[in-house]
């Protein structure tokens, strides 16, 4: 990083020291916005390339986090951004392979804003750059099995509004992406084959395809993939990531009319949302829970159940889910 009569010596200093080790998670808004000033100071004397490239995608990262601790729309629209000059420059020009992160994580961000807001536009930009992006990344980087995840994730959320009429004010949907469900199981194998097995996103990316499975209504499969993302929450002391794919197995144990396994389940979940402090989820898993057993009742003292939800799916990585965004160095 060259010398600028406009940035303080210490400012490029701190500037590279970020670069080469980017903050795996921020504590809160303000250590967030330690990391972003001096990264923002050196932006504009940088010129297009590699170091550009990652200036670009250590913001957008930066910006990720701040959204999470603030809920500020502007964060994540300026993440956006960021991660989408980053990875324009990346197609463009080439860099290093520890770059090519910054292309999920634009498609998980833009996934992420398309919950948030519900506009169905994000969705269908993130999947068009993850489909126009990934050919361009090599075979088996770990990068490219990331951003097949976050694709195979898109393409899932996406069926699975059009499937049940999210989309009803803009008219009638069904039956438009019908092919998405399909190719969000294909590539969500290939992400799996291109992830070590120690890899942290590979439990998220297991119990998205099990997701997509249980959409397609093979629960049977859905179960072996939630196990297999159970037992790689455990390996790598995933909390809430147990915690969520506990319940989706338990869902899956119920659509395959296997209650007693569900109970059981549930009640895991529920010990492991309380375990962590998660109020909302280990109410939400409570009122699962409480469906199963009046199924489970003898029939003279049985209630019906008053909702029949599916199974929480995970969803873009948090940068949480389950996606996990991964920084970018020089």
């Amino acid at each position: 990083m060259s010398s600028h009569p406009d940035i303080d010596p210490e400012t490029q200093l701190r500037a590279v020291a970020i670069l080469r080790t980017p903050p795996d998670t921020v504590a809160d808004a303000e250590e967030a916005d330690r990391a972003l000033r001096p990264l923002e100071k050196v932006l504009p004397a940088t010129q297009e390339g590699p170091l550009r490239a990652t200036i670009l995608s250590n913001l957008g990262l930066l910006r990720l986090a701040r959204f999470r601790h603030s809920s500020d729309p502007a964060d994540l629209d300026q993440a956006i951004a960021h991660l989408a000059e980053a990875s324009t420059g990346l197609l463009a020009h080439g860099s290093p392979p520890a770059l090519s992160a910054t292309i999920p994580n634009l498609i998980s961000a833009l996934h992420t804003r398309a919950e948030v807001t519900g506009n169905t536009d994000d969705l269908d930009a993130a999947i068009a750059w993850g489909r126009s992006s990934v050919v361009h990344l090599p075979a088996r980087l770990t990068q490219r099995a990331a951003a097949l995840a976050s694709l195979s994730s898109a393409l899932r959320v996406r069926y699975e509004r059009s499937r049940y009429g999210q989309a009803e004010h803009e008219g009638d949907l069904t039956g438009a992406y019908e092919g998405d469900l399909t190719e969000a199981i294909e590539l969500g194998h290939q992400a799996i084959a291109d992830l070590p097995d120690d890899h942290p996103r590979l439990g998220s990316t297991l119990s998205n395809l099990g997701s997509a499975y249980l959409l397609a209504g093979r629960a049977e499969e859905a179960i072996s993939l939630f196990e297999r993302a159970v037992a790689q929450a455990r390996a790598v002391r995933d909390t809430l990531g147990l915690a969520r794919t506990l319940n989706n197995l338990a869902g899956s144990f119920l659509r395959a009319g296997r209650p007693a396994e569900a109970t059981h389940t549930y009640e895991e979940a529920l010990e492991a949302f309380r375990a962590i402090g998660d109020r909302e989820g280990a109410e939400r898993v409570a009122n699962n829970l409480t469906v199963v057993r009046d199924l489970l009742a003898p029939p003279d003292t049985a209630s019906p159940p008053e909702t029949d939800d599916p199974p929480e799916t995970a969803g873009p990585p948090e940068t949480s889910d389950g996606n996990q965004a991964s920084a970018a160095r020089p």
